[in-house]
């Protein structure tokens, strides 16, 4: 039903049209009165939670700075803002970076709702000072990015007498970074749900979940075994340095660093040859997760980027058994797609079945994106990719005015499937799919919910999650499953003062 009157509503909220969700209102009134943390799945109305908070808070003067960590996501957001405001247009504006900063300060001077880029924000600090005590409500969207030294800490810390308000699908799954996200944006109250408390039920068709077990090829395990061969040879070379660690996997490479650092602080110069190693080890670990997730045909095209790009990847390929193995790849990847890249091969035959389904298919790395979109176009399906704005050597991003365009033809239906990075995974408004497609799973349980979330908006929706087997695309499943648990454990704690209705996930 519409929105006619609920008691409590901003008389600058344009009710009558906005469906009323009581969830919605609930969590609203909750942020007027206090600093509060917003944990809810995407495509329940995160937006429209802040914006009823923001009406009712200037509804009699006063300023609003909402912030999104990305230019396209600061359009989108100014756009629903000004829908969904009574208010002038000229008072509601967008900053960013293009703006230049004598103009820059005009505009937060008239506006009354600033949406901006933390970084734009964090730097015009001096500018800002002059309205400080107008400000009154700050939005950090996307907030789990609240940690360390990203610019929504200082910009927190500056605005703190203001009210704040933080919007995020998921925190973390890890308390120690909960804890410092809430500290950091002084936020003393949490409101949570998911698709099954009983206010935002009604309004979730539900997702079905399928894992797609893929067989790994002879011509992978065999390309595999060399990498992972080459791999414990030079792993074992730390030994030389009196380091004794187990490497399980990238992680303990990386937390390597700090040792051989402390190393070479302390006068140690011959660590740099461990630092070496570890970089040479590194690279390595790269090429097998291309092998064992991506398949063949990305290794490849990963091999040729940083062999051209990467002069630390000089000594991997001067190895002739690299030497070797790159001929054998190029010779397996001459062959039938089920040989080399079973993904791939999977996911034609998934859209052949799929007639009329719109579908996104989520790739973790862009030279994936770029070689299936490309091979489902030369298959005939209608298809586009959807990468981010940053170009590199070998491939160039897309503009912000390239991305609205594709957005576009997907949500009119133009185009059927979208092979889309991680840039489709957080904030912006891609219409909802009647399927999504993991062509691997991803060890972050946030980026594992903002991926589900594309789907099951208007109807029942599908998740297929690619999996190769004996291969790290299982541990991957598994730690986002369990992180996801841990999350949901953490924000359910008692002494959190929170508002929660969820339950555990299964």
């Amino acid at each position: 039903m519409l929105l006619t009157y609920v008691e409590g509503y901003s008389s600058i909220l344009r009710e009558e049209i906005i469906e009323y969700r009581q969830y919605q209102h609930d969590i609203a009134m909750k942020a007027v009165k206090r600093n509060t943390l917003i944990v809810i799945p995407t495509a329940l109305g995160k937006t429209i939670i802040a914006i009823i908070a923001i009406s009712k808070l200037i509804e009699h003067g006063g300023k609003c700075i909402f912030l999104a960590p990305t230019r396209p996501l600061v359009h989108q957001h100014a756009a629903s803002i000004r829908k969904f405001l009574k208010l002038a247009q000229e008072e509601i504006v967008e900053v960013t970076g293009e703006v230049k900063r004598e103009e820059r300060q005009l505009l937060y001077e008239k506006a009354r709702v600033i949406v901006s880029t933390p970084q734009v924000i964090s730097n015009d600090a001096e500018i800002l000072s002059g309205i400080r005590g107008e400000v009154a409500v700050v939005v950090f969207d996307e907030a789990h990015r609240a940690i360390g030294n990203y610019a929504y800490v200082k910009i927190a810390e500056f605005f703190k007498d203001s009210r704040i308000i933080a919007t995020t699908a998921s925190p973390g799954g890890d308390s120690s970074k909960i804890d410092e996200i809430m500290r950091n944006l002084h936020i003393d109250h949490v409101e949570i749900r998911d698709e099954r408390s009983p206010d935002v039920s009604p309004y979730v068709k539900g997702i079905e979940i399928n894992q797609v077990k893929i067989p790994m090829p002879p011509g992978c395990q065999e390309v595999i075994a060399t990498l992972r061969e080459i791999f414990n040879d030079v792993v074992s070379k730390f030994s030389n340095f009196s380091i004794n660690v187990q490497i399980r996997s990238r992680k303990d490479l990386i937390a390597l660093g700090d040792v051989i650092s402390s190393e070479i602080r302390k006068g140690n110069r011959y660590f740099y040859g461990a630092a070496r190693i570890r970089t040479t080890a590194i690279i390595l670990d790269y090429l097998i997760e291309f092998a064992e997730t991506q398949g063949l045909l990305s290794l490849r095209e990963y091999m040729r980027e940083i062999r051209e790009t990467n002069s630390n990847a000089r000594s991997v390929f001067n190895d002739p058994r690299m030497v070797s193995l790159g001929r054998r790849i190029e010779e397996l990847t001459s062959g039938k797609l089920e040989n080399h890249s079973p993904k791939i091969d999977a996911v034609i035959k998934m859209l052949r079945e799929w007639k009329e389904t719109k579908v996104i298919i989520f790739c973790h790395y862009r030279i994936t994106a770029d070689i299936l979109s490309s091979i489902l176009k030369s298959e005939g399906f209608s298809c586009e990719k959807f990468i981010g704005q940053s170009s590199r050597k070998n491939g160039k991003g897309m503009s912000q005015r390239d991305q609205a365009a594709v957005i576009g033809r997907f949500r009119e239906g133009e185009i059927r499937i979208l092979v889309a990075t991680q840039v489709g995974e957080e904030g912006l408004d891609i219409p909802s799919a009647d399927t999504v497609i993991f062509y691997e799973p991803v060890p972050s349980e946030i980026r594992s919910i903002q991926r589900r979330g594309r789907t099951g908006r208007f109807g029942r929706g599908k998740v297929f999650i690619l999996l190769m087997e004996n291969t790290r695309d299982l541990s991957y499943l598994y730690s986002a499953s369990r992180k996801e648990r841990k999350m949901k454990n953490v924000l359910a704690d008692s002494g959190r003062n929170i508002q929660t209705t969820f339950d555990i996930f299964e």
